[in-house]
């Protein structure tokens, strides 16, 4: 069975892992963010939201036969009941983490579950706008005014998103 795995990649080489599993038809996703890069003029460019972080859709042989041939792939671990294992994304988690994460670049913030100290707010789905169908929680994010849904991948990242409180309801 395929799974998302969470992979630390070394050196920021997370968009030449990406380039190597798009070549070998391996489903891969780089959460990414649009910044102003300067130079001679300015220009609206993407890199990764959170370096070294590559997702990868596999089963659990090949995800080893990858390990094995790319050094610079690492699995992401969290701590569960004592012990360490892999950070493993299900399907529907992930689907929600990319439609968040690609829909509108300009209006989606990214961090590394490090930058947040997560209190679960109320646990909501979007039923209207670009969003319409993820689920996640809708809470005051530090720094903005307004609240924001939140899609997590625990002990991964966070995307949070502008929503509305008319385009959410409870779950």
């Amino acid at each position: 069975m395929e799974n998302w795995f969470a992979m630390r990649v070394t050196y920021r080489r997370e968009m030449k892992v990406k380039a190597e599993m798009d070549a070998l038809g391996v489903p891969a996703f780089v959460p990414m963010r649009r910044i102003m890069q300067r130079g001679i003029r300015l220009k609206n460019t993407l890199e990764p939201a959170i370096h070294n972080l590559i997702f990868i859709h596999a089963t659990e042989e090949k995800m080893q036969a990858l390990k094995k041939s790319r050094p610079e792939l690492q699995y992401m671990m969290r701590q569960m009941n004592g012990k360490m294992e892999k950070i493993i994304v299900p399907q529907r988690q992930m689907d929600d983490f990319m439609k968040v994460c690609t829909t509108s670049l300009d209006f989606v913030e990214i961090v590394s579950a490090e930058q947040v100290r997560f209190k679960p707010g109320q646990e909501v789905m979007v039923i209207s706008g670009p969003l319409q169908g993820i689920r996640g929680y809708f809470q005051r994010v530090e720094g903005h005014r307004a609240k924001r849904l939140i899609v997590t991948i625990p002990g991964a990242c966070y995307a949070t998103a502008e929503v509305g409180a008319e385009d959410v309801t409870p779950v």
